[in-house]
C-alpha cells in the first residue's frame, strides 16, 4: 500500500533516527559534514547489522536512506567476506567509493565496522579526494 505520508522525508536538515547517544554521535558527523560539503545530496549514517539509519540529511525526496541502507550494509558485508576469505588480497576494509556521470558516492565503515557512512554529492561540488578526506575527518 502506498500511502504518500508515508514517504516525506524531512529535507535540508540532519534528522536523527533514534534518541539515545548513538544518534548523537550519528548526528554530530553528518553536521560535519554538512559544514564542510554545503551542497551534498545526501548522507547518512547506518548501523551495519540491522541496516537502521541512525541519522540522516537529504537535499530531495529521490534520495531516500531508508531504501539504500541494507544495500550498502550488504555490499559491505559481502567485501569484508571477500577480504576475511582472500577471496581478493588487501588491507582492511576503509572505504567504498562509485563514481556516477555527474555524482559520487562514497562509504566508509566507522565505529569498528558496527556503522557506516554514506555520502553523495555531485562531482562539480566536490572530487573524490575532497570527499574522501573529509569523511576520513569526520568519522575517525
Amino acid at each position: 500500500m502506498n500511502i504518500p505520508f508515508f514517504n516525506r522525508l524531512p529535507l535540508k536538515k540532519v534528522t536523527v533516527g533514534v534518541a539515545d547517544e548513538n544518534g548523537a554521535r550519528a548526528q554530530k558527523v553528518l553536521e560535519g559534514l554538512l559544514a564542510d560539503i554545503p551542497d551534498l545530496l545526501m548522507s547518512c549514517v547506518v548501523d551495519s547489522a540491522s541496516g537502521k539509519v541512525l541519522a540522516f540529511y537529504t537535499t530531495t525526496n529521490a534520495y531516500n536512506p531508508n531504501q539504500i541502507s541494507l544495500r550498502n550494509a550488504k555490499l559491505l558485508k559481502t567485501m569484508q567476506e571477500a577480504l576475511v576469505s582472500k577471496a581478493w588480497v588487501g588491507g582492511p576494509l576503509t572505504d567504498v567509493s562509485v563514481i556516477l556521470e555527474d555524482q559520487l558516492h562514497h562509504l566508509r565503515p566507522l565505529n569498528d565496522g558496527k556503522w557506516y557512512c554514506f555520502l553523495a554529492v555531485r562531482t562539480a561540488d566536490a572530487n573524490l579526494g575532497i570527499a574522501k578526506e573529509i569523511m576520513r575527518r569526520h568519522t575517525a
